[in-house]
Parts: structure tokens; C-alpha cells; sequence
């Protein structure tokens, strides 16, 4: 009786096999990699639009007003001066406005990262940035609170957050003379009907993915890992190279320029740390799957509720960030539409 022989591969064939498996993954990696890509920027996208119907509430509610970008705990004015003038008790930030738990959870909401998922993006490290002044259960490595907030305190605000509104729509808290002196500019409240073209204005947009783009000095001369992610971006830039609208004086002649007008203020590619030229530089280039962030895509939410998915680049021409200046009214009469 003959012995019946073993079968199994020869190394040729083993070594085609593996070709073959490893030539297919070369051909279906990218495929994946970009739907992965594409679900992300819809999940995004689609917290982007809830944002945006969130805020049409509020607008709804508070007799056609945007809400300002964030507030100073205690915030009043009293005799025509604002009062706290520092962030002693930290920040309201505009998220808190939205979060529907907030009353039944008082401060219990802003030390757990659950229930904040609309204000979070898939495609970013952490799903967003960390406040100002978190509480300690939400504080990122290696950043450090503002010295001016008390310890006991901690700003209002989305334990991640990953976006950002438009400060020519949501105004700063700088609305008297107080913090930058008597010939300074001042932010006021915005109504949403005196905005034009609402279908090409963007109202908010993505941070950048690395928190410390909006990292800087703190009010005690702290080092640079104080996250400013409680400040609004905006795509305008005083005639003195201003970046902090607020420290205008149009008395002196100041005004300012659309980032369009001033190109090359406008850098292609977030810069994290000192240097930034505009701060359009804090919008994030997050989706799709190019080594270089000037050729990714960021969602925008415009003011009538609408998303689109774009390159920032898109943003300029026709300019999307405000036919004026309309949170500043002393700045608001000197653009020019392009």
C-alpha cells in the first residue's frame, strides 16, 4: 500500500498569498481610512448643526440676541463700570447656555465629561479643548489654570469643547471702557437681524486639535499653558496689527481689515504658540487624510442654521466672517466687502 504524502504550500506559493493579501490591504487601507475620515466629519458635522439649533433657541428666547461668547462669573455693570474686571469666580462660557442638564445638575455637570457630547468632534484628540479654569476631574496633562480664578471656582463651560462661535456675532466680555481704557473699543450685545447675507456668515466653526493654539500667559504671568478656549476666533485684524479687537482706538484712527484684505496675515497652517498672525489660526483643519493641514476640510455652522464642510481657504472670498464687525459697533463701519 502507497503512503499518502503530506499536502501543504510551497514556500513560492506562501510568498504569493502573502503578496496578494498584502497587495489587497494596500487597496482597501485608504478606502477605510477615508471612510473612517468621512464618518467622523459628519459626527461632527451633525453636533455643529445641534449647536446651531441650540443656539437659535436661545436667540428665540432673549428677544433676537446672540449670546456672548463667555462672561465673567458675578458679571455686571454698576455706575457704567463691569464688574468682576478679572475672571475671579472664572467663566460662563456660551456652551453652558445650551446644555439642557445644567439646572438639575448644578456644578455636579462641569466635573464629568458625560453628557456633553454635542460640543465634542470624534476627529479631535480627546473629543476638544479643556476650559480656562476646569474642575479637577477634567483637567488635561500639563496645563494650568489662570491665576486670577480662585481655586475654589471653575469656569462654566464644556469640560471638551471643539468648537468655536464668531466674536463679529458673539461678543466678548469687554463691554465697558474698563479693560483696556477710555478710548478703547467696547463689545455689545448682536441681533440677529441686523446680520446680512445670514446664509454666507459663518457664526461658528472647529478649534484646531492641539489645545495649546489657544494656549498663552495667563493674567499672573503664568507660563503658556493657560488655555484660552473660552475666547472667540474672528477673521479680522486691526491697522496696528491688533489681534484683541477690544484694545482698538478708533479715536487714533485705528480701524481694521478683513484676514482677505491682509493675506499673508492669514497662515495656511495652525501655529501653536507665540508668532500667530491672525486668529483665524485656531480654526481647526481636522478632516480628511493629507499629511497637510492647508488641504484639509473644517465644518462651518452659518448664522440661518446651515453646516458645510470646507477648507478654510473657501471662507475668504466671498468673505464669510461678518459683513461687519458687528459686536464692536465703534469698529463696525470701517470694512470693506470684497
Amino acid at each position: 500500500m502507497m503512503r499518502r504524502q503530506n499536502e501543504g504550500f510551497t514556500l513560492v506559493e506562501l510568498l504569493v498569498v502573502i503578496g496578494i493579501i498584502a497587495l489587497l490591504i494596500g487597496i482597501l487601507l485608504p478606502a477605510l481610512n477615508a471612510a473612517r475620515s468621512m464618518a467622523r466629519t459628519t459626527k461632527c458635522a451633525a453636533n455643529l448643526r445641534s449647536i446651531g439649533q441650540g443656539i437659535a433657541m436661545y436667540v428665540a428666547e432673549y428677544r433676537g440676541y446672540y449670546p456672548a461668547a463667555y462672561l465673567y462669573k458675578g458679571h455686571k455693570i454698576v455706575n457704567g463700570v463691569q464688574q468682576p474686571d478679572k475672571p475671579v469666580q472664572g467663566y460662563i462660557h456660551w456652551s453652558s447656555y445650551l446644555y439642557t442638564n445644567k439646572s438639575a445638575q448644578g456644578d455636579a455637570a462641569y466635573r464629568s465629561l458625560t453628557g456633553w457630547d454635542m460640543f465634542q468632534c470624534p476627529s479631535l484628540d480627546n473629543g476638544g479643548l479643556p476650559p480656562t479654569n476646569p474642575a479637577p476631574e477634567t483637567m488635561m496633562p500639563g496645563q494650568e489654570r489662570d491665576s486670577s480664578c480662585s481655586s475654589t471656582y471653575f469656569d462654566e463651560q464644556a469640560p471638551r469643547l471643539a468648537y468655536t462661535v464668531n466674536e463679529a456675532l458673539c461678543p466678548r466680555n469687554k463691554m465697558t471702557h474698563g479693560f483696556q481704557g477710555k478710548t478703547s473699543a467696547v463689545s455689545a450685545y448682536v441681533n440677529a437681524g441686523k446680520v446680512k447675507r445670514s446664509a454666507e456668515t459663518i457664526l461658528a466653526t472647529e478649534f484646531w486639535e492641539d489645545w495649546r493654539i489657544v494656549s498663552e500667559v495667563g493674567y499672573g504671568g503664568d507660563e503658556q499653558q493657560v488655555v484660552k478656549s473660552h475666547r472667540p476666533v474672528h477673521g479680522f485684524i486691526g491697522s496696528g496689527g491688533e489681534l484683541d479687537l477690544n484694545t482698538i482706538t478708533p479715536a487714533l484712527g485705528r480701524s481694521i481689515q478683513s484676514v482677505y484684505e491682509c493675506q499673508p496675515q492669514h497662515a495656511r497652517v495652525p501655529q501653536v504658540g507665540a508668532g500667530q498672525v491672525s486668529r483665524l489660526q485656531w480654526v481647526g483643519r481636522n478632516h480628511g487624510t493629507s499629511a497637510d493641514p492647508a488641504k484639509r476640510k473644517t465644518n462651518f455652522l452659518y448664522a440661518d442654521g446651515h453646516v458645510e464642510t470646507k477648507s478654510l481657504d473657501d471662507t475668504f472670498s466671498p468673505f464669510q466672517w461678518g459683513d461687519a464687525l458687528y459686536s464692536i459697533p465703534a469698529l463696525s463701519d470701517v470694512l470693506k466687502r470684497n
